[in-house]
Formats: structure tokens, C-alpha cells, sequence
């Protein structure tokens, strides 16, 4: 049985381009001298049901407005989050500014690989970089896709195969 409470840092699991993608612009990262690392790749129900109950029915602040795996394209292999490799989702303390510009530069670098970046979005989440041809949140035709035909069938329908 899977620990819930651990992410999931296995790249395998991701969309073959997307995933061609990710290592691709944590290389640029690494030359650029951002010191990046996934923390967070594909997730299980189980798991996003943990994370969506943070902040509700359990102690912490609310990191995801996802209450399923298919609701957010973790669930599918195509999206991750990323942090600084030593120093996590405060790379420079408490320097918020300075924080949200590293993600800021991280995320242009993704978006040269193919990328979005969740910072663009009217409720801003940082850390996260999802494939460049999924809308910011699944669709109906998604979960429709993945019921009848596995994620294989969703990462066909946005080209990350």
C-alpha cells in the first residue's frame, strides 16, 4: 500500500513528451544556475484526496482545489511541481518577492520546453508546470477519454506521446 502522505517524484509516470519536457528544462535550470527539482509528479485518487482534505477536514493550509485525480492533471502523468532542491517552496526565506521571482524564472524556462506554468492563472500556484496543450484544468472529455481509453488515450488527444 502507497503512503498518501509521500509525494510522487517518479518521472516514468509521466506523458513521454511532457516527461521529455520536464527533464529537458530541469537540465536548463540546472545551467542557468536555478537549482530546481520536481517535487510532486503523477498522483493517485487516494493521494489527491489527501491533499484536497488538507485545509478542510485536515489540520493546514490548502495547497489544491482538486478533490480527485481527475480533476487535476496530476491524476493524468501531465503535470508536476517544482521546487528549489534544497531549500523547497522558500528558496530565499521569507523573501516572498524574491521567492516568486525564482518561480517566476523557473517557469520561463519550462515555458521554452513546452510548458504552463500554474502562476499565470487568476489563482496563482506556483510551483506548478503542466503540459502545454492542457487547458489549466481536465475536462469532461478527459475523464471521458481516460474511462474508455487509459491515460494512453488522453496523452494521445494532447500530443504528449
Amino acid at each position: 500500500m502507497t503512503d498518501v502522505s509521500v509525494a510522487n517524484r517518479d518521472l516514468s509516470l509521466l506523458a513521454p513528451r511532457f516527461r521529455q519536457s520536464v527533464t529537458d528544462a530541469l537540465a536548463a535550470c540546472k545551467a542557468a544556475g536555478l537549482d530546481a527539482k520536481v517535487n510532486e509528479g503523477f498522483r493517485s485518487n487516494a493521494r489527491q484526496a489527501w491533499l484536497y482534505a488538507q485545509g478542510r477536514t485536515r489540520p493546514g493550509n490548502r495547497v489544491t482545489n482538486a478533490p480527485t485525480a481527475l480533476t487535476s492533471w496530476h491524476g493524468y502523468g501531465l503535470a508536476v511541481d517544482v521546487i528549489h532542491q534544497t531549500r523547497g517552496y522558500e528558496p530565499f526565506g521569507k523573501d516572498r518577492a524574491a521567492n516568486e521571482r525564482w518561480f517566476a524564472d523557473v517557469a520561463a524556462v519550462f515555458k521554452q520546453h513546452g510548458c504552463n506554468w500554474g502562476g499565470d492563472w487568476t489563482h496563482p500556484d506556483t510551483p506548478h508546470m503542466q503540459w502545454g496543450k492542457c487547458r489549466p484544468s481536465p475536462s469532461d472529455r478527459a475523464r471521458e477519454l481516460i474511462a474508455s481509453g487509459g491515460v494512453e488515450a488522453v496523452w494521445s488527444a494532447v500530443g504528449a506521446v
